[in-house]
């Protein structure tokens, strides 16, 4: 998998984290973009934790996405390399938690994060009181509905 430059940061490991975000997601980088949240998520993950240790996260991911040929290959190594790693599994699931439901340790990042979630995006929803659904979206049926 080839790591592309994304936007305009001059960080190298941005565009490796935007990668390895997507992988851990199942969201596009562009769908992740458009949260507006990528880098202050990056930004935030480097306040929380040791510059080190996500460095360390971000070269196994990097090799990771170098190496594998195909999804198959990039799944298995990420299940393998990372997920059963203890030393990269509680960043990539914190990683994963902070994408789907904005938080960190439990915390929200900032008052943007609860309402760009992914996980609106999963259940077909929206966020109460941030983003109303529209006028008359009451008569719409929901989707995957059985009725």
């Amino acid at each position: 998998m080839i790591i592309n430059k994304i936007l305009n940061v001059d960080d190298y490991y941005y565009d490796v984290f935007m990668a390895i975000s997507e992988s851990l997601t199942g969201f596009s980088v562009n769908e992740l973009q458009s949260t507006g949240l990528a880098e202050t998520y990056y930004q935030h993950i480097l306040r929380q934790i040791e510059t080190a240790t996500f460095i360390d996260f971000l070269n196994v991911s990097k090799n990771i996405l170098d190496n594998a040929e195909n999804k198959d290959q990039l799944k298995n190594a990420i299940s393998t390399q990372i997920m059963d790693n203890p030393a990269t599994q509680q960043i990539a699931q914190s990683v994963i938690t902070l994408w789907y439901l904005g938080t960190w340790e439990g915390a929200y990042v900032n008052d943007r994060s609860y309402k760009e979630g992914l996980v609106w995006n999963v259940m077909h929803a929206h966020p109460p009181g941030v983003k109303q659904p529209g006028f008359k979206s009451w008569e719409t049926k929901p989707v995957n509905s059985n009725s």
